[in-house]
């Protein structure tokens, strides 16, 4: 049987800048051949069971050739694979999608085409410039600024008479040779031009200028690829355009955990800051039986235990008014709210096992690592297993060059230790660490590791405190 392929467009970087469509065909997807500008945040959204292949190209060092790569895509969808081709911006737009889709024509396996934002259009809109404007540009012409190994020469005479905005993608290295074509055919010096680094991320640089200038404040402002070129009087509206750069948290990065719901990484990201997500751990819940006479109080140590509780008493068709007469505690600030979310109010809430009188017919339920932990303490009563999480290194390294990092639970700060050689923990501890609770404390403090406490577990408080940190 036959697999088919998708070539989808990751657009500028933010995961929330992903259409539906290609968020949901990454999730069903067997395979995913990706490129170097991809944020390693849109990978966590793949099935744990994904083939996760990489094919990175970086300006004049291409590892995978276009030809091995088209030939990996051939060879997984033709053993049955669901495969998806994920590019940064747009498949179609100087992103070679249009030649492997012909490739793939020719091999007879099925395949369609996701549009991603292009920066050509997105990363101009994060710079506060307009690719047209209502009686300033009216069309707008997208170039390739690879001039050297082009196998297309631009037309100067036309993109120096063309009335729109022009932009040059991967130009950076022919920038000059750009501006002194563009003026020799035509094109007036004094018309405005801006560079944009960065399109949309942390680095997001850019610098405005004229046709007869740019390169030299290009040059003095040290702009690396990848960056835009933009020429065209579009350029002049930035000064009431530009909201991006004006955002309280931009140009910071703050890496955090995988979060299903995302609710810290929506408000960080509307902030300006910039996300970066630590790799989805990988989950094995346990199939457990209880004997529910056996404990009169059940202390859950987070989210998933409660969750495998509750499966545990639907599959021995137990209701909530049959266990009246137990006691629930629950540790952590993110565990009380997940049993109060299921109409329970914790008898106690924990946050140190110290304050806690245990005896025989107390349970505890919890992952592999954390029952360890508190077995080890030699805490009175019975334990129970419900489930396993753990980060399979190795882990991305963008966490290392991060401005702050957030953790706000215990169990998310555990697994990313857990995973962490003894080189990263020492790189670790160099780093500005925030976190909310004590017990997520504790975990750095076992470690020695400095931390930064939140006033209260609140997100309003985490945000403070970046603001805080951050001197914003």
């Amino acid at each position: 049987m036959t697999g088919e392929i998708a070539l989808v467009g990751a657009g500028l970087g933010d995961p929330e800048l992903l259409t539906v469509k290609a968020l949901r065909k990454i999730q069903q997807a067997d395979v995913v051949v990706y490129d170097r500008l991809i944020n390693p945040a849109i990978l966590n959204a793949c099935r744990t069971d994904c083939e996760k292949i990489y094919v990175g190209k970086m300006p004049n060092y291409h590892p995978v050739p276009q030809d091995q790569i088209e030939a990996i895509m051939l060879e997984k969808a033709q053993s049955g694979k669901r495969v998806v081709r994920l590019k940064s911006g747009d498949p179609y737009v100087f992103g070679r999608g249009g030649e492997e889709g012909s490739t793939l024509k020719d091999a007879g396996i099925p395949f369609e085409v996701i549009p991603g934002i292009t920066s050509s259009i997105g990363g101009l809109a994060y710079a506060g410039i307009p690719v047209t404007y209502r009686d300033l540009a009216a069309s707008f012409h997208i170039y390739t600024g690879r001039l050297k190994n082009s196998e297309q020469a631009v037309d100067w005479a036309t993109a120096a008479k063309a009335e729109g905005t022009l932009v040059f993608l991967m130009g950076m290295s022919s920038l000059e040779e750009i501006t002194q074509q563009l003026v020799k055919y035509g094109k007036s010096a004094e018309t405005p031009a801006a560079i944009i680094q960065w399109a949309s991320r942390k680095q997001q640089k850019t610098v405005v200028g004229t046709l007869a200038t740019i390169f030299e404040l290009a040059k003095e402002a040290n702009l690396q690829p990848p960056s835009l070129i933009v020429v065209g009087d579009v350029v002049s509206r930035r000064s009431k355009l530009n909201f991006f750069e004006e955002r309280p948290l931009f140009s910071i990065s703050i890496a955090i955990p995988y979060s299903k719901k995302k609710r810290i990484t929506s408000r960080l990201t509307d902030l300006g800051a910039e996300v970066v997500e630590l790799p989805k751990p990988q989950l094995t819940k346990y199939d457990l039986t209880l004997n529910f006479d056996s404990f009169d109080q059940v202390v859950f140590t987070d989210k998933t235990s409660i969750q495998v509780f509750i499966q545990v008493m639907k599959q021995a068709k137990t209701d909530w008014r049959k266990l009246s007469r137990l006691k629930f505690v629950t540790i952590g600030h993110h565990t009380g709210a997940e049993l109060r979310k299921k109409g329970i109010e914790s008898d106690q809430h924990l946050t140190d096992l110290s304050e806690f009188s245990c005896t025989p017919e107390t349970l505890f339920l919890g992952e592999t690592q954390q029952i360890a932990s508190i077995k080890s303490k030699q805490v009175f009563g019975q334990y129970q297993v419900t489930h396993e999480e753990k980060i399979v290194p190795p882990i991305h390294d963008l966490w290392q060059t991060t401005d702050l990092m957030y953790f706000p639970n215990s169990k998310a700060a555990r697994l990313f230790l857990q995973a962490l050689d003894q080189e990263e923990v020492e790189i670790l501890r160099q780093r500005k660490i925030i976190v909310m609770g004590q017990f997520t404390k504790a975990v750095f403090d076992a470690a020695d590791i400095p931390v930064i406490l939140t006033k209260e577990p609140s997100y309003e408080s985490v945000l403070e405190k970046i603001l805080e940190e951050m001197n914003r």
